[in-house]
C-alpha cells in the first residue's frame, strides 16, 4: 500500500511534467533543462564561488542580494564578474545571478555590472517580484547598460515570489511572456520564497510549514498553466538531513520541479528526492512493454499492477526511462 501510494504520487508528478512539456502556452522553449537544485552562493565570497566550480547543482546561481552584506555590494558584484569571466562552472549547471530588487537602491549598480558580461549567464533571478514592472525594469536597465541584444533574447528570468501581493498576482506576473516583443528576456521560474512571505504576512513559521501551503500551492498551479518551472524554497535547517529529505518530498508531492539549497550537503539529498527510484523504474518499464503489446492487439487501455493504464501513462513512463 505504501509502495502503490509512493507511485500514484510519482506518477501524477511526473505526468505533470510530461504536459508542461508539450504545452501551448508561450513560453521559452517547449522542453526546458532539470532544475532538481538551485544553489545559492553569495556573491562576496571566493572560496565560495570558487567551490561552486566542482558542484554538480542543476543551477547556480551567485547571489548579490541576501546573502550579501550591505556594505559589500560593490565587492560581491566585482567577485561575481570575476567568476563569470574566469571561473570554469559545470557545463551541465544553468549559471544565473541574483540581483538586488527595484526598491532596494542597488539594482541599477547591479545591472551595470552584468551588462557587459550578461552572455556569460543562463538567467537572472529578480528577487520580490510584486507585479511585472519588476521584471520590465530589468530589461530595461540591462538595454540602457548597452547589453547585446542577442544576449538578451536567451536570457531567462527566475522570479522570486515572496509577498502576499505577488501570490495574489500570480496570473499577471506569469502571463509575462504574452506582452514581450522583439529580443527581450523571457519568464522561465517561479521561486518561492518562504521566509520572505512570512516575514511579509505576519504567518508564524512552523516545522511543519502548513503555513505555506497556499502560497506553495498556488506557486505551482500558475506555473504548470504557464508552462513554468516552480522551485520550492530553502530548507534553512540545513545540518538536519532528515528535515531536508521529508521537506523536499514534500516538493515533489505538491508538484514542485525542484528546489533551493543553500549547502553543498543539501545538493544530493534533493537530488534523490527529485529522481525515480528503482520501484518507480521497473514499474515504468512494465507500463512500455505491456503497452508494446496491447497496440500490437489493438488495445488502447490495459492493466498493470491492478491499475488502468491508457496514453498519459506511457507517455510518463517513456519520460521516467529517458
Amino acid at each position: 500500500i505504501v509502495l502503490h501510494r509512493h507511485i500514484l504520487s510519482h506518477v501524477a508528478h511526473n505526468i505533470r511534467i510530461i504536459s508542461r512539456s508539450f504545452s501551448t502556452v508561450p513560453g521559452p522553449s517547449s522542453f526546458r533543462k532539470l532544475r532538481r537544485v538551485l544553489f545559492n552562493v553569495p556573491g562576496s565570497d571566493m572560496k565560495k564561488l570558487e567551490k561552486a566550480t566542482g558542484l554538480h547543482a542543476d543551477v547556480v546561481c551567485l547571489d548579490l542580494e541576501d546573502g550579501v552584506a550591505q556594505n559589500m555590494k560593490d565587492t560581491a558584484r566585482k567577485t561575481v564578474v570575476h567568476a563569470l569571466t574566469n571561473m570554469r562552472f559545470p557545463a551541465r549547471s544553468e549559471l544565473i545571478v541574483r540581483i538586488n530588487g527595484l526598491e532596494s537602491g542597488h539594482m541599477h549598480e547591479d545591472l551595470k555590472a552584468l551588462a557587459p558580461v550578461v552572455s556569460r549567464i543562463a538567467g537572472i533571478q529578480i528577487p520580490k517580484v510584486d507585479h511585472v514592472g519588476h521584471m520590465q525594469a530589468v530589461t530595461q536597465g540591462l538595454e540602457k547598460e548597452g547589453a547585446e541584444q542577442h544576449a538578451l533574447s536567451s536570457l531567462r528570468y527566475f522570479a522570486a515570489i515572496e509577498s502576499a501581493r505577488a501570490v495574489v498576482n500570480l496570473p499577471s506576473l506569469c502571463d509575462y511572456n504574452r506582452s514581450v516583443s522583439g529580443p527581450s528576456p523571457l519568464l522561465d521560474a517561479l521561486v518561492f520564497a518562504s521566509e520572505d512571505y512570512c516575514a511579509d504576512t505576519g504567518m508564524t513559521r512552523t516545522s511543519g510549514a502548513m503555513e505555506l501551503l497556499y502560497a506553495r500551492s498556488a506557486v505551482v498551479n500558475h506555473a504548470v498553466a504557464f508552462g513554468l518551472d516552480a522551485l520550492d524554497m530553502v530548507c534553512i535547517n540545513y545540518k538536519d538531513p532528515e528535515v531536508l529529505a521529508k521537506e523536499a518530498k514534500t516538493g515533489v508531492e505538491m508538484g514542485f520541479h525542484g528546489k533551493q539549497a543553500i549547502h553543498p550537503a543539501q545538493i544530493p539529498i534533493i537530488m534523490k528526492a527529485y529522481c525515480p527510484d528503482p520501484a518507480l523504474l521497473e514499474y515504468a518499464k512494465k507500463i512500455v512493454s505491456a503497452n508494446e503489446a496491447h497496440q500490437k492487439q489493438g488495445k488502447g487501455a490495459f492493466e498493470v499492477d491492478g491499475k488502468m493504464i491508457d496514453m498519459p501513462m506511457v507517455k510518463w513512463a517513456h519520460h521516467i526511462l529517458r
